[in-house]
């Protein structure tokens, strides 16, 4: 970390008056102690690593902590790291941290600053040696440690590890739990497209031991055969099916009038049958719209139909199937302006969300994702999936042919989430909101920067580049002239609306509102009204319209006495 970067960095923080997601702040006044190993823990095992800030107090301002002894925590930060010889007792982190160590004065003292590395997939998690892996592994969440639970180190410690869970006979199965019909059309489709699958096969048997349907060992149907050709799989798994819901506001805990949900729905059968059922029942719930076709016109829904599709097949195909997950299924969540699809794992391989953009098939389930390319749909000779990584790219594409957001991507430490927006960027008024901004006259560029941002809260060079299909020269040219004009702020490579910029839209009491809740606290309405010196009544319309809006979350239906109130992006 340079001197630039750390002031930044503190200025952010006196600002929000709190630690950053990827910086932790220690005062050090007693030196460095056991608390920071959980910090360290997490900032291996997260995305990007972080950074940790000795000297500082947190409690006094982000100022430096009088009496802070910076060699003697340089000291103790490389004795954390250090190699150890096979005849010394094992570090206190385990497998040991990869970690940058400096020493650098701010304010008048000396500050110690430590940036510490995401470890290897294949090595993760790395966790407090003393608590052992169970329960020494952490990640960071927010602004906090989060200790792994159970599953969560089952998940990072096969990071990069093939599941045999789809190819593993189930128990109680038989083969006529397959649809023979099913079977019929896919060795029909293996013959035509891959003949040499089946040479020498002298019976469907055979055949469907070749492709991992049957298990040749005992002639007992495996979980990819009965999940891509079986009858009824949730006879045997209950929860390996597709759940839907639709919610009437921006939050599921949102309740409008008396509705909690507006539709929902269970999807279940084989992968073709439940990825079709999942498609129509979203589409059901969408807005269409009627463009001309050729010589007629044709209904369009918000969201492409590819796009979805591609959507809830990555989910079924590449999501967990180990013991541990099948009590979990597949989510599809519909909002006012989005819809995700929330799929059991995290994302496998070792990647990060960047090399899902660059193409490339990495499967957790190989037997399954390898049958589901065979396997076609009941009505037609379209196979569900590909397995050739280009899944990611098609459904960028159709998004923004749409005029619509990138897709979006978050992988948490046991779960992939995909967003797909159900609205273009600049709309009505989106353009209201941009007018009122002043200024000078900004470039096409410009604007989506600001509508992307006013939509996720934050944006980086990478991902406004995807969004516009510009380079990323262009891109970060348009983020630094905004930040220069003073409507954003840069910090970390990330890209966010001033304080000033943010609120401009709102009205004196929302801008209130927002301003008692941009410490990051939940607060209760009797809460805020006393903060903003104002009464409950004239309150509830504001924190009414700021919900519809967006910019707040409830923790509570409207009715609940437990019913707080957060920033969306908090």
């Amino acid at each position: 970390m340079q001197i630039d970067d750390l002031h930044s960095a503190v200025e952010t923080m006196r600002r929000a008056n709190t630690d950053l997601p990827r910086i932790e702040v220690k005062a050090g006044g007693g030196g460095v102690g056991k608390s920071l190993l959980p910090t360290i823990s997490a900032f291996s095992n997260s995305p990007g690593g972080g950074v940790v800030i000795l000297g500082l107090d947190e409690k006094a301002g982000f100022t430096p902590t009088p009496g802070f002894d910076a060699q003697a925590a340089m000291d103790a930060l490389v004795e954390i790291v250090r190699p150890r010889k096979h005849t010394e007792t094992p570090g206190p982190l385990t497998p040991r941290p990869s970690m940058v160590v400096d020493r650098l004065e701010f304010e008048g003292a000396d500050l110690v600053v430590a940036e510490v590395a995401e470890i290897a997939a294949a090595a993760k998690p790395c966790f407090v040696t003393a608590q052992g892996k169970e329960n020494g592994s952490y990640t960071r969440i927010g602004e906090g440690d989060h200790r792994l639970d159970t599953y969560e180190v089952f998940q990072m410690s096969t990071l990069t590890v093939p599941s045999s869970a789809d190819r593993v006979p189930v128990s109680g199965a038989r083969i006529d739990d397959l649809n023979k019909e099913a079977i019929s059309r896919t060795l029909h489709r293996l013959r035509t497209n891959r003949p040499r699958v089946l040479d020498g096969v002298v019976s469907d048997r055979e055949a469907l031991e070749r492709i991992g349907v049957v298990d040749r060992d005992t002639g007992i149907p495996t979980l990819a055969g009965l999940l891509a050709l079986g009858r009824f799989p949730q006879q045997f798994f209950p929860q390996l099916m597709i759940s839907f819901a639709a919610y009437p506001g921006a939050d599921k805990t949102d309740v409008v009038g008396v509705d909690r949900m507006t539709d929902r729905a269970v999807l279940e059968g084989a992968i073709p049958d439940m990825v079709d059922d999942a498609v129509a029942v979203v589409i059901r719930n969408l807005r269409v719209r009627r463009v001309s076709a050729g010589v007629g016109a044709e209904d369009v829904p918000e969201i492409p139909v590819d796009a979805m599709r591609e959507a809830i097949v990555n989910a079924v195909m590449h999501r967990d199937y180990s013991e541990m997950a099948r009590g979990d299924q597949v989510r599809l969540e519909l909002y006012p302006d989005r819809l995700e699809v929330h799929s059991p794992g995290v994302l496998w391989g070792g990647r990060g969300i960047e090399a899902l953009y660059g193409g490339g098939s990495w499967s957790r389930n190989q037997t399954l994702a390898r049958l589901l390319t065979d396997v076609p749909f009941a009505d037609r000779d379209e196979s569900v999936g590909e397995n050739a990584g280009s899944g990611i790219r098609r459904m960028y594409g159709e998004m923004t042919r749409s005029g619509l957001p990138a897709p979006r991507f978050v992988t948490t430490t046991s779960s992939f989430t995909t967003t797909l927006d159900r609205f273009g960027l600049l709309t009505p008024d989106v353009h209201r909101w941009l007018d009122g901004l002043g200024g000078r006259d900004r470039t096409a560029i410009e604007d989506i920067a600001l509508a992307v941002i006013h939509h996720l809260g934050s944006v980086t060079v990478d991902e406004l580049r995807r969004q516009v299909a510009v380079d990323s020269s262009d891109a970060r040219t348009a983020l630094d002239d905004l930040t220069r004009d003073g409507l954003l702020v840069h910090d970390l490579g990330e890209y966010r609306m001033s304080p000033e910029t943010a609120t401009a839209d709102l009205t004196a009491a929302e801008r209130r509102v927002v301003d008692v809740l941009s410490s990051g606290d939940t607060l209760t309405i009797r809460e805020i009204a006393a903060a903003t010196q104002t009464t409950v009544s004239s309150l509830r319309p504001v924190l009414r319209n700021l919900v519809g809006d967006g910019r707040i979350h409830a923790t509570a239906p409207p009715t609940s006495r437990n019913r707080a109130y957060r920033l969306a992006n908090g």
